[in-house]
């Protein structure tokens, strides 16, 4: 797949402490997904001549959901910036923008970020702290060759994952250097390489293989993770079409939603006979959240891991893969299963999770809305009803039609 490479146009709205500073002029920053903010933060501190780090996203032009466009920030700085760097005018929206959410994680709110970062140092020493990303799942920093992450009560502790992870295959997650499970913060050690967007064959069969090795060693045996079984889709997806995702459908779809509620169970039934265990899923396995350095080969961020279903983790690889690659990879997969599991059929469960993955993420986007502050629901807003509508397709073609 090819990543694109435009850029966004970032205004900040700058804080010391609770009082309102003023607002940047507007500038662009090279990575153009919302989230993303490596590059925004640098520019800030060239503008205002302290050190700045962003709590939370206030307002997105929505173009092209979490990407591109005009983004607006509240930006936290240390001490007084150059008195020429922000436009001063009062703003009365401010106290609106400053009060706290009982939704707002707890990163984007004031001193958010520096609590995580003084917890970091306190394991490590002083490292020059660089803000990778922060939105309403996460906040990630970098201190040189240690990553801390934060993430919110509905997801997965990284390393509260990892650790299962390593007992199993020490080389497939990064090495935890410190929990702070109360908090939910993770420091880990630094992953060695490059995302690895573009596999070669050889990555993908390692990484894969290797993968599948953990998931069976650890099958019944996963704890400290969210659930999400093939059997509590009926009941949610119940839910959904009860809710705003339901409202958001055609008479017709929801025609056919209804029709999919009711083959649900002879689904998950196809699914089961694939003789595959319940066990960690990853949740987010595409190859962007591969690392690689030419010899050794991890996966990162798991903070969307639950247990559940393992074909839930090879539908997504596959989709964000070129089609004439998923013969291979579906092979690889399969042959991996068949050693763990010698009288189980992998196949057999393809099928099936193109329609259960589909409504595994609508499930999932639902919660994210469920859980997430209004200003940050931009980033999730239809998601849910975009993914019945992908599950009707899957099960329009399941059935032949």
């Amino acid at each position: 797949m090819t990543l694109a490479t435009d850029t966004k146009t970032v205004e900040g709205l700058v804080s010391l402490g609770d009082q309102y500073l003023g607002r940047t002029a507007p500038f662009e920053a090279d990575r153009p997904w919302w989230s993303e903010i490596a590059d925004t933060t640098a520019r800030l501190e060239t503008l205002l001549g302290v050190p700045a780090l962003v709590l939370r996203l206030v307002h997105a032009d929505r173009t092209d959901v979490g990407y591109g466009g005009r983004v607006v920030y509240h930006v936290q700085v240390t001490s007084q910036p150059r008195s020429d760097a922000l436009d001063r005018t009062p703003m009365a929206e401010w106290p609106e923008i400053a009060r706290s959410h009982p939704l707002r994680a707890p990163w984007a709110d004031a001193d958010g970020p520096h609590h995580l970062i003084e917890w970091a140092t306190e394991q490590v020493g002083v490292r020059r702290p660089v803000q990778v990303k922060t939105w309403n799942l996460s906040c990630l920093i970098r201190l040189e060759d240690v990553w801390a992450k934060a993430t919110r009560s509905f997801q997965s502790i990284d390393a509260e994952v990892i650790d299962q992870v390593r007992r199993h295959d020490p080389g497939l997650a990064p090495r935890v250097v410190a929990v702070d499970t109360v908090n939910r913060w993770s420091l880990l050690e630094h992953a060695p390489g490059v995302d690895c967007w573009e596999p070669d064959p050889e990555t993908a069969h390692d990484v894969v293989s290797r993968w599948v090795a953990v998931q069976a060693a650890l099958a019944q045996r996963v704890v400290n993770v969210p659930e999400l079984l093939p059997h509590d889709l009926y009941g949610e997806l119940d839910k959904l079409l009860a809710g705003d995702a339901g409202r958001q459908l055609t008479a017709d779809e929801r025609a056919q939603a209804e029709q999919l509620l009711h083959g649900l169970p002879d689904i998950v039934a196809d699914l089961e006979s694939a003789g595959l265990p319940i066990t960690l899923v990853h949740g987010d396995f595409h190859p962007g959240n591969w690392r690689s350095d030419g010899t050794r080969r991890l996966i990162v961020d798991w903070a969307d891991s639950y247990r559940g279903h393992p074909a839930t983790d090879l539908d997504r690889l596959l989709g964000w893969l070129p089609a004439d690659q998923h013969p291979s990879l579906i092979e690889t997969w399969a042959v991996a299963w068949r050693e763990q599991y010698p009288n189980s059929q992998p196949h057999l469960s393809l099928l099936p999770m193109r329609v259960l993955a589909r409504l595994i993420g609508a499930v999932t986007y639902q919660r994210f809305l469920d859980n997430i502050e209004p200003d940050e629901r931009v980033y999730h807003e239809g998601d849910p009803a975009a993914q019945i509508r992908a599950a009707l397709t899957a099960y329009a073609q399941l059935r032949g039609e």
